[in-house]
This record gives structure tokens, sequence and C-alpha cells, in this order.
């Protein structure tokens, strides 16, 4: 899933599930995989079941929110943020899911106040800076709107740096590789590895004062 491989993150999250259905992670990262995917109808359907079997779990209450979130049902999306921060009141990714929940309902001073609290984890908080820059500008503070506008362009990524990089991954395809989200690596044949494991051995032992006598 971390490769982006969606598909075969759930194929292999569903063997989990048949394992063991009533340990909630399974179900918990079938949903993450849907929930990326866009499938909503089957990222709620499996989050509900993972909130059947442990109503309190964070991961579950944070993945659920942030589906209720992108359908637009924010009082509820805030509920389960809420559950998160309970358990875990400096994760800052479940206070800038918040904080921009709070912002999506117009409640911008509650925002603030919840987005300021990402910013005393991580000052460079890019999500932060930026939905401030928005709250106060709701708010018609322009001075502070145009400071986190500031902040928020100082910290964002180089985008420049992709073209900086293309000539060395042209010339280097091993590190373009390896640069992919989804990749593979060529295997060596079988035939150079016979044997392999016994000539180390002899090597090392080689190494080794007195190992020989």
């Amino acid at each position: 899933m971390l490769q982006g491989d969606l598909k075969a993150a759930q194929a292999a999250f569903e063997k989990v599930t048949a394992v063991d259905p009533q340990n909630p992670d399974g179900w918990v990262n079938i949903g993450r995989a849907a929930l990326q995917e866009g499938d909503v109808a089957r990222a709620h359907s499996v989050l509900e079941k993972a909130l059947a079997l442990n109503p309190k779990l964070a991961r579950t209450n944070f993945f659920y929110g942030s589906l209720l979130k992108s359908t637009g049902d924010y009082d509820q999306a805030a509920a389960h943020f809420e559950i998160v921060l309970a358990q875990y009141p400096r994760d800052r990714v479940a206070l800038n899911n918040l904080g921009r929940v709070l912002f999506l309902e117009r409640k911008y001073s509650e925002a603030v106040k919840v987005l300021r609290q990402v910013l005393a984890v991580d000052p460079e908080d890019l999500q932060a800076h930026y939905n401030l820059m928005l709250c106060y500008n709701g708010l018609g503070d322009e001075k502070m709107s145009k400071e986190h506008q500031a902040r928020y362009l100082r910290f964002k990524a180089d985008e420049a740096s992709q073209a900086i990089t293309g000539p060395y991954r042209q010339l280097n395809p091993e590190d373009n590789n390896e640069r992919q989200n989804i990749h593979e690596h060529t295997s060596v044949p079988l035939a150079i590895l016979k044997n392999a494991p016994s000539k180390r051995l002899a090597a090392s032992a080689a190494a080794i004062p007195g190992a020989q006598r």
C-alpha cells in the first residue's frame, strides 16, 4: 500500500481478515486502501466493521473521519477526529484534519485554535500554515493571512528539484528505479549464487587470524 499498489494491498489485507476476522486492523487497512482508491462505498463498509469490533481504536476513527470528511459529513468527521485526539493530543495529522473540517464548516476561530496546536508540534507544518492562511482570510485578518501565506511559500517543497535530479536519474536507471513508488528488483540468476554461502564463509574465516589452524 505504501508503494501505491492498492489492489495488491487490499488482496493481502483480505487474507488478514480471513485469518483473524475479529482483528480490526485488517478491516482498517482494507478501508485505507479503498479510501485512497476512491471506492467510498467499500471504505465505508469495511471501516464500519472495524468500528463495530473496537469503537475507540484511534486508527479506525482517524480513517473513518477522513472518509466522512471526503463525503462532506463534517460534524461526524470532527467527532471521530476528536476521539483520536483524546488518545493522542499531539498527533499533528489528526489536528490538521480537525482544523480543516472546522474551516470547511466556517468555524474559523475554532479552526485557528486547533491549527496553532499543530505549529506547537511542528512550526514548519505546511498544511497548517496553508489552512491558517485561509482561516485568517475568512476572519478578515489580512495581516495574519499574509504571514501564514509567506511561511507556506517558504516551506513548500521545491518542485524545481525534479528537473535537477532528472539528468542523473536518466544516467542511473537503478537509482531511478528505486525512486518509483511501485518498482521491481531484477533477480540474480541462481547459477551465480551456487556455492556462494560456502565461499563467503571461507573468505570470512581466512580474514580471521588463526582461523585456518
